[in-house]
């Protein structure tokens, strides 16, 4: 592959609507000073595709949006938009793929904001040609009790001093590279899971043999907000490790109902260690991290109501989608 490989950007929007144009503006803006960083030493123009879950008649209030809030981005890249009316979380980042160009494709959230070098540190390892995928480093913000507990308790490793658990992080499909022949013909798999397809993806990608590079390019996300999101999204987590371990390892009802209890004390164990370990670095103070840890167990007690009733056949398994009055996601 070339020294400088051509690449497009898909950016899903679909978050978009649980945050507001303030927030978004922050990445767009980071993206943009990230493309103009790597045009600077040689990279071509990319494309930028902007994927939704609105109908095409959206494109034109989402071009005059980001050019109020990014003007920058349309200057450094060619801004495009594809339209997946109804579309889930994955739904839209396979959508924006046929609109790409180049050697690589690059997926990023629309609540998910870039640090310095970030782009060039995910396009550096495409210089050997045997790089097929790239992975990156996403972390929760946080500036209050529940953020930084969200941030602690998280399946994204800490911004900073998680260096272990960051070294074995999963695919982040919000922050993420790989050759574009290879994700046009291996696109994220549909499943009724909310945040599923990627841990499939990963496993593919394995079973064919391929090494996932992970790379210290960082994004930070925008830290879930609310109950409501909590309790939500707690019983959802618990219904994709069920999931998950049908796809993965045994759809057998006594193997799954197991897999829910053991699940069950390893996520309050790991909950306990990262809320002492790494409370003091997030500037909480000591008093708080009881409470911090409370709340950290009752989102994996949640959790595991969630993978119970899935795995007992309490609950039928639908296709999740992110109710309205959930927030960030």
């Amino acid at each position: 592959m070339a020294e400088h490989p051509t690449y497009s950007i898909v950016v899903e929007m679909e978050n978009a609507k649980s945050i507001d144009w303030d927030e978004i503006g922050v990445g767009l803006k980071a993206l943009a000073r990230e493309i103009a960083a790597v045009s600077a030493t040689g990279f071509a123009r990319p494309k930028v595709v902007v994927s939704h879950g609105g109908p095409d008649s959206d494109a034109d209030l989402l071009q005059a949006s980001i050019e109020t809030e990014a003007p920058q981005l349309t200057q450094v890249a060619e801004l495009t938009f594809a339209a997946c009316s109804g579309g889930r979380y994955y739904d839209l980042k396979n959508n924006g793929v046929p609109l790409t160009e180049g050697n690589i494709v690059v997926f990023l959230d629309s609540d998910t904001v870039p640090e310095r070098d970030w782009l060039s540190t995910l396009l550096k390892p495409f210089q050997h040609p045997e790089t097929l995928c790239v992975n990156g480093h996403t972390y929760l913000s946080y500036d209050d009790f529940f953020s930084r507990t969200f941030a602690l308790i998280w399946f994204f490793p800490m911004a900073r001093g998680d260096e272990r658990f960051a070294s074995k992080r999963a695919i982040n499909a919000n922050n993420i590279a790989f050759q574009r022949d290879w994700i046009a013909s291996h696109p994220f798999p549909a499943h009724n899971g909310f945040k599923v397809s990627c841990t499939l993806l990963m496993h593919q990608l394995w079973r064919e043999g391929h090494e996932i590079v992970n790379v210290d390019a960082r994004v930070y996300h925008y830290s879930p907000r609310g109950w409501r999101f909590f309790y939500w999204r707690a019983l959802v987590t618990g219904r994709d490790a069920d999931r998950k371990f049908v796809e993965l390892h045994s759809p057998t009802r006594a193997q799954r109902i197991l897999k829910s209890f053991t699940r069950w004390g390893t996520m309050s164990w790991r909950t306990t260690r990262r809320v002492i370990g790494h409370a003091p670095q997030t500037g909480m103070p000591i008093w708080q991290i009881p409470f911090s840890l409370a709340v950290g167990l009752a989102f994996y007690t949640l959790a595991f109501f969630g993978h119970f009733s899935l795995a007992a056949g309490l609950v039928r398994d639908e296709i999740e989608i992110v109710p309205d009055y959930v927030g960030h996601s």
